[in-house]
């Protein structure tokens, strides 16, 4: 492994876009490595697949395939773009179709005989030592720009609106080589430390080295439309029916989050209960959550706020605006704009982002995580829309938003404790990965799920951010080797019932494993009011065995092509494949057992979507199938 520093040297100067700061050759790269001779001979003949994390956490963070590209998106609804352009203003010799981009941690990949070589290139500068960041403070986010064509890798930071003097740190890069998945993660824990103690108390795994969080929300069945009784019947619901977090964690004792999502406040900046569906108010709706035994959770959207809301009428000066003085768009959502007009000022239900320089939005900010912990008791708080935080425009007080942003971060998760000595945890959704993992360790690391495969209009726009369970799982997937070493990895929900959903079975079951196997928060919103015992219940039954059979096991994951994977037991005892392709796929017997070394291995059917024929195994698209090795 190799660690390289990289300082600003010259006249004091102001930033205005991202900042290029090396040029790394990756044959070179190879050369410094400890592949073997072949295997470098290899490398540098042969292209390579690309993972590339996305700046935030809806981006796409998967793997490309050899002699491919990011498809480029279709900008059918303009705002999207503020969800996966890394910010800032791009150097114009950074613009060309012909580079794969990813930011903070990225990889390159060859298949040599069957074996894995993994090259790594990730910034560390954010790493925290001893609980502390280096003097100079918070280092900008660092992206990465890869050219097949000249194998070289150009490394940029977004410091826009950064001053620079002399001597000062800009990026820590580190570089290592591996062969395997469980290589790779185990460089990752050791680089980034994967220190997780304050998430203890939400602990639903005896294993000493893993923390898995658990708990139901109220989104991705009710959306929005919640009220004080909905929410109260699936309170009293979840634990006199046999769901799946009933059966796996409640009637073992285990802790159990309790979270109400989106919906119950007035508006977006007005953070207070709407009492026309909350009546008795967000103090006594989390004292009934606690007094049924659960963790009280609560969804905000800190960063972001509607124009028509009375806070934004009160404080147009606390809205983030550009070099003219136009309000800075955050992204579209219908119920957080108007459509035109005085309370609109950019596109179609824009919503909008805070000047985080201004010293009375961070006390704002302040204020209200003070009232949601403190007076009204929530323990959990999602954190959701934080990437709004990094979008760059006319800071009042100047200065990058990358610095703006780690101070308020850092207030906002600064209350570990409450009142009354509970402690406290932060999930963080829709977040800058770099700028975040120091402060919000349990976080989302994919684009939101959904009740459906995928969403085709949006697809076809190749919008990369979009609600949709098969980029989910794409995600989820490509990030796994994150999990419990930058983030306590949070994957989205699963999906068990049979009202409001098209996904079949095989993809929730397919959904369900790859969740429990591949990440660390198993959440849950199917209502538990409208559980179907007989139906419902025989699947949660299944899904319930499932994780008792596999809940000791440590697994894997390789990339067979961009939408199909290799999947294995670090004990040796299971092994499976996962294809999230839209056809079935044949694979040999010879290729799927390479891993074992043998050709002649028998295997027991713990779960199967394939037909397995002589020599090769056939197996269904959306599907999940494993396997246990005699």
């Amino acid at each position: 492994m190799k660690r390289t520093e990289y300082f600003y040297h010259g006249e004091k100067v102001t930033d205005s876009e991202n900042r290029i700061f090396s040029v790394l050759l990756i044959d070179s790269l190879l050369d410094d490595c400890d592949f073997s001779a072949d295997e470098k001979d290899f490398c540098k003949a042969n292209d390579f697949a690309f993972y590339g994390s996305g700046w935030q956490s809806w981006d796409f963070g998967g793997e490309i395939d050899a002699g491919k590209y990011q498809k480029k998106y279709f900008p059918i609804v303009p705002q999207w773009k503020q969800y996966f352009k890394i910010p800032g203003k791009q150097p114009k010799k950074l613009r060309s179709k012909k580079l794969l981009v990813g930011s903070f941690f990225i990889y390159l990949r060859w298949n040599y005989g069957g074996k894995n070589l993994y090259l790594a290139i990730c910034s560390v500068g954010n790493v925290r030592l001893s609980g502390k960041l280096g003097k100079a403070g918070a280092l900008p986010p660092v992206s990465f720009y890869v050219s097949r064509k000249k194998r070289s890798v150009t490394a940029t930071s977004y410091a826009d609106g950064k001053t620079w003097s002399e001597g000062e740190k800009i990026a820590e890069l580190a570089v290592f080589s591996c062969r395997d998945f469980f290589s790779l993660r185990n460089h990752t824990k050791k680089l980034f430390g994967g220190g997780f103690g304050q998430l203890e108390f939400l602990n639903t795994t005896p294993k000493k080295s893993k923390i898995t969080v658990a708990g139901w929300e109220s989104w991705y069945n009710h959306y929005a439309e919640i009220d004080q009784k909905l929410i109260k019947d699936d309170l009293e619901g979840l634990a006199k029916t046999e769901n799946l977090i009933k059966k796996h964690f409640l009637d073992k004792n285990k802790p159990v989050v309790f979270q109400v999502d989106d919906g119950w406040e007035i508006a977006l900046g007005d953070w207070e209960g709407r009492r026309t569906r909350f009546p008795d108010g967000m103090k006594k709706l989390s004292s009934s959550i606690a007094e049924k035994g659960y963790i009280p959770g609560l969804w905000l959207a800190p960063f972001i706020i509607d124009y028509r809301s009375e806070m934004a009428k009160a404080h147009k000066d606390w809205i983030l605006r550009d070099k003219k003085g136009k309000p800075i768009a955050a992204g579209l959502n219908p119920l957080w704009g108007d459509i035109f007009g005085k309370e609109q000022p950019s596109l179609p239900w824009s919503y909008f982002c805070l000047d985080l320089s201004r010293d009375e939005v961070v006390l704002y900010l302040d204020s209200l995580l003070e009232t949601a912990i403190n007076e009204w008791g929530f323990r959990y708080l999602k954190l959701d829309f934080l990437f709004a935080g990094m979008i760059f425009g006319n800071f009042k007080n100047g200065g990058a938003a990358y610095e703006w942003y780690d101070r308020a971060v850092k207030i906002l998760t600064k209350r570990k404790v409450n009142k009354k000595g509970e402690p406290v945890a932060y999930l963080g959704c829709g977040l800058p990965f770099e700028a975040s993992f120091n402060d919000f360790p349990l976080s989302r690391i994919g684009c939101d799920t959904k009740e459906d495969w995928d969403v085709a209009w949006i697809s076809h726009a190749n919008f990369p951010c979009r609600t949709s369970a098969f980029v989910n799982l794409q995600d989820t997937l490509g990030h796994s080797f994150w999990d419990n070493g930058i983030f306590v990895n949070d994957p989205d929900v699963v999906f068990l019932r049979y009202e409001n959903i098209s996904l079949s079975d095989k993809e929730k079951i397919l959904i369900a494993l790859v969740n429990f196997l591949f990440a660390s928060q198993i959440m849950h919103s199917d209502d538990p009011v409208r559980f179907d015992s007989e139906k419902e219940g025989r699947f949660t039954q299944k899904i319930e065995t499932l994780y008792r059979l596999f809940e000791d096991e440590d697994f894997g994951v390789e990339n067979r092509d961009s939408t199909s994977y290799f999947i294995f037991s670090k004990s040796g005892i299971y092994t499976g494949f996962i294809n999230l392709g839209e056809k079935a796929m044949e694979i040999t017997r010879d290729e799927f057992v390479r891993r074992f070394g043998k050709a002649n291995l028998n295997l027991e059917t713990v779960v199967e979507y394939a037909e397995r024929k002589a020599h090769s195994f056939v197996f269904e698209e959306h599907s999940i199938s494993i396997y246990r090795v005699l």
